[in-house]
């Protein structure tokens, strides 16, 4: 049993505040794409890397990684539009999909979503929110929600292939466009995704102050 791995690199970097794709930026010396890669082209249990880019960086990623066992292709619009993309060619019959812009993975839990894919058709880490969380309306708290219910939701997450691709495929002809793929299988085929225990470090790169704390944590 192989996966495929699925990583997503389309994105511009807005909310970075940079002129330029966030993965592409250099933290301790290596792009932050290039952490992603490594854990999954390492990984005996990863039969092949799918990596989604911009239009914009295509050229450039596609000669960088040519001599790679890594597939470079074009992304879409949207997040939703980039998987699918990469499911279409996605060779194995589960496959793992990840933020490029999370670059500390621990093969820990890349291997307890892999032992658990057979079993689980969707598959997500997520850890334990700390702080309080609250439901505002304008200027005013109107809800305190129950913490000890509630998780931050992180990458990779685990599919079988086929289950993900129909729910993409209800998805687009709904015109809905889910925040992950664990949301479209739960609204369109009813399963929930099964929750490992993800880690605190695995920090998504979205601002600025992201890239010093991604400096520390990559040392």
């Amino acid at each position: 049993m192989k996966y495929s791995a699925i990583i997503l690199a389309a994105g511009s970097g807005l909310r970075t505040g940079l002129n330029t794709n966030k993965i592409l930026i250099q933290i301790n010396g290596r792009c932050v794409v290039d952490y992603s890669l490594k854990f999954f082209q390492d990984d005996p249990n990863c039969g092949e890397v799918i990596l989604v880019v911009s239009k914009r960086d295509f050229e450039a990623l596609q000669e960088k990684y040519e001599s790679t066992s890594t597939k470079v292709i074009i992304g879409g619009v949207h997040r939703q539009d980039s998987v699918y993309n990469a499911l279409k060619i996605a060779v194995f019959d589960y496959v793992m999909v990840h933020d490029g812009a999370r670059p500390f993975v621990l093969k820990d839990n890349i291997d307890l979503i892999f032992d658990n894919l057979e079993e689980f058709p969707s598959i997500t880490l997520g850890v334990k929110v700390k702080e309080t969380v609250q439901e505002v309306r304008g200027d005013r708290v109107v809800r305190t929600l129950d913490r000890n219910s509630l998780i931050l939701t992180q990458t990779p997450q685990g599919f079988k292939k086929d289950i993900l691709i129909k729910a993409h495929q209800l998805a687009f002809d709904d015109t809905y466009f889910g925040t992950d793929d664990t949301v479209l299988v739960e609204r369109y085929l009813g399963i929930m995704a099964f929750v490992i225990k993800g880690d605190y470090r695995n920090v998504k790169l979205t601002t600025l102050d992201d890239i010093n704390l991604l400096e520390v944590i990559l040392k």
